[in-house]
């Protein structure tokens, strides 16, 4: 066991011996071994990589001078609980050969551990090819300014140069001019943008020894990566952890990103443990490891007070200066910027502070980019419903000889956005408010958007239906003017979707709209008999596009940009419709709003809401907006109860009561957390 002294660290060193020495060469000897199997201090491990970490590495770090002036100095790599902690993560996934991927908060020193990790491979392991993958040339420029700063300032006795001195270069070489002249390459650093994903093949073919990809949330990157993963296979399992980084608030075509958090396993990284949920994810850093709530303490404190150790006398990691968060510190002053910021009529500001210091994962992969729907009133009602349990009812819906009935289903629905290609699509009708008896023919609507059967097995795209019931006279019925069902769905038979979907608009006895881009679901209901539910392409449809050529007798073709965007903005402002408004009786100031997403109890489809941007794939969303399009169109002709309603404030007054939705409404099942 090489067990070292406090005082026996590298950077700890005043003197050295002779270059050229065999005491010199001892020492290099001696620091490559280190660097490479780790040292034991007190009996507390330190990997090989933390070794070199804070022994070698050299950084551009914040510092004081003697005026309290804050100014960049060329510093070694500081021990802060970040480092510890990657480090510890980055050991497992080295002995159990897997992958490591971390999002989180900004200012956390990502971009310094990828260049130290990288130069760590480069530098010590010859023969070898070290890829480094980004979308755009900024984010990999200043990837290579730290490993060239890094490799510039490290101790010439375990330094090997580059060959090439230009950095710009897609491919810098390190080792040394031969006698003869000619180059003596030790290994490589490889430098690969994929712009933007879409140049897939970039890291194709390198056999690499580190892999690292930064913004992973930027551009769509698992296509390159797949790409790339054939060549990290060894006999021994992958030869490489492959890294992988994303930040809170760069996630504007996070889709892949996401997909690979939230299920490490099945592309092999390493899994850990939510503590929030209980499921297995990659690694997060949340925004209690802001840079500006740290305090200074030592790695013995630190290592007792977070149960690595056992509390006792540390007389060597009692010499380790750390910096630690002081995550209580931090979630007040998270809390409190939030809270200020909230009244800023500005909701995207909101949302970035949300996404730069973020509390969950969730939260980290917003995006505020091109979202024009009201994300932090989505996320909070997502947040209530998912509090008190309120999922739904799962059900298939079947014709008994003489009526449609329905029976629980003990199918599960997909509860997470986006899909993933390997999840099991074949789900169930989600029930949030059963028909009432004998419902009269436009008291409920419904928007559709069916899907292509093409490759099924391996398509994210879903089938997906929304049942809107709209406000009418009916005195029994006290809530009305919100989404009571939902299909999303695609099962392996097409007609299996088609049937469930049919049998679902017929039980509530809903108008139905359908996007017409794709016709297998409207000739279907034809077929059956059943176009008297379908909508005919509407004539405000024309009103918009008069210049259209789409000649289809039902439904609404979204494939416009026009009337893609005329149905955005109607929904958009459903969402955001004041419903309930509770001002002060003194000041006649707002103390609450409730707005129109409380009436969305699907919690996929607020999740969907959350994450929009044009050009992510949102089934729900299309399904949504065609029902409440619908809605809107039928309301001057059909009637419609106003704002004034007392009804619908009674309502809203009842939920600030703490009681959770529907409680009043005649929903016949009782909620269940099971599918959560």
């Amino acid at each position: 066991m090489n067990n070292l002294n406090y005082e026996d660290f590298f950077f700890n060193r005043t003197e050295f011996p002779e270059e050229g020495s065999d005491e010199y060469k001892q020492l290099i000897d001696q620091e490559v071994h280190r660097c490479l199997g780790g040292v034991y201090v007190d009996g507390v491990f330190f990997s090989g990589f933390l070794y070199w970490h804070l022994d070698h590495w050299w950084i551009r770090d914040d510092a004081e001078d003697e005026y309290q002036n804050i100014e960049r100095k060329k510093l070694r790599a500081s021990l802060r609980d970040n480092e510890w902690e990657a480090a510890e993560y980055l050991e497992q996934c080295r002995v159990e050969k897997k992958g490591y991927l971390q999002v989180g908060v900004r200012q956390w020193g990502k971009s310094e551990i990828m260049a130290s990790y990288m130069s760590y491979h480069a530098e010590l392991f010859q023969h070898t090819q070290n890829v480094v993958v980004g979308g755009n040339n900024d984010d990999l420029q200043l990837l290579r300014d730290k490993i060239d700063f890094g490799i510039k300032n490290l101790w010439e006795g375990i330094k090997i140069p580059k060959i090439d001195k230009d950095t710009q270069k897609n491919m810098v070489r390190l080792g040394f001019k031969a006698k003869s002249g000619e180059d003596d390459i030790w290994s490589y650093l490889i430098i690969r943008n994929v712009a933007e994903g879409n140049k897939t093949e970039g890291p194709a073919g390198v056999t690499a020894k580190a892999y690292a990809t930064d913004e992973i949330g930027k551009f769509s990157f698992a296509a390159s990566f797949e790409a790339a993963k054939p060549a990290f296979k060894s006999k021994y399992g992958w030869r490489c952890v492959p890294l992988l980084f994303g930040t809170g608030g760069s996630f504007e075509k996070g889709a892949d990103a996401e997909r690979f958090f939230y299920h490490p396993e099945a592309n092999n990284f390493l899994a850990i443990d939510d503590p929030q949920t209980g499921k297995k994810t990659a690694i997060f850093f949340s925004g209690l490891y802001r840079i500006d709530c740290k305090y200074k303490t030592t790695l013995a404190k630190y290592l007792i007070n977070s149960g690595r150790i056992p509390d006792g006398h540390y007389p060597n990691l009692e010499k380790f200066e750390m910096w630690v968060s002081d995550k209580e510190k931090a979630l007040e002053l998270i809390k409190k910027e939030r809270t200020e910021k909230a009244k800023d009529p500005d909701q995207s500001e909101y949302l970035k502070l949300v996404m730069y210091y973020p509390l969950t994962p969730d939260e980290c992969f917003l995006s505020v980019s091109a979202n024009i729907f009201p994300v932090t009133a989505a996320k909070k009602h997502k947040f209530n419903l998912e509090q008190i349990g309120f999922f739904g009812e799962p059900v298939e819906i079947e014709h008994d000889g003489e009526k449609l009935v329905h029976i629980i289903s003990k199918k599960k629905f997909i509860s997470s956005y986006p899909t993933k290609a390997n999840d099991n699509k074949d789900a169930p009708i989600m029930i949030y408010e059963f028909p009432i008896q004998n419902p009269p023919y436009g008291l409920y609507v419904a928007g559709v958007d069916p899907y292509r059967q093409g490759k099924a097995e391996y398509s994210t795209s879903l089938g997906t239906v929304a049942i809107f019931k709209r406000m009418h006279d009916l005195q029994s019925e006290k809530f009305q003017n919100m989404f009571v069902a939902s299909l999303a769905a695609r099962p392996d038979d097409q007609d299996e979707w088609n049937e469930q979907a049919r049998n679902l608009i017929k039980f509530y006895n809903a108008r139905t709209l359908c996007e017409n881009d794709e016709m297998s679901f409207i000739n279907y209901m034809i077929y059956q008999g059943d176009e008297r539910y379908l909508e005919e392409q509407p004539g405000w449809l024309k009103t918009l596009v008069p210049t259209s050529k789409t000649d289809r007798k039902y439904g609404i073709h979204r494939s416009n940009d026009t009337i893609r965007e005329y149905l955005h903005s109607t929904f958009k402002n459903f969402l955001k419709e004041v419903l309930y408004r509770e001002t002060d009786p003194i000041s006649g100031s707002v103390i609450r709003e409730v707005l129109g997403v409380t009436r969305i109890p699907d919690i996929v489809a607020l999740e969907e809401i959350m994450k929009y941007n044009p050009d992510g794939n949102f089934d729900r969303l299309i399904a949504y907006e065609l029902a409440v399009a619908l809605a809107k169109h039928m309301d001057p002709t059909h009637g419609k109860v106003g704002s004034e309603d007392k009804r619908l404030e009674a309502y809203h007054a009842h939920r600030k009561n703490g009681h959770r939705i529907f409680s009043q409404s005649p929903v016949r099942f009782k909620r269940t957390k099971m599918f959560r």
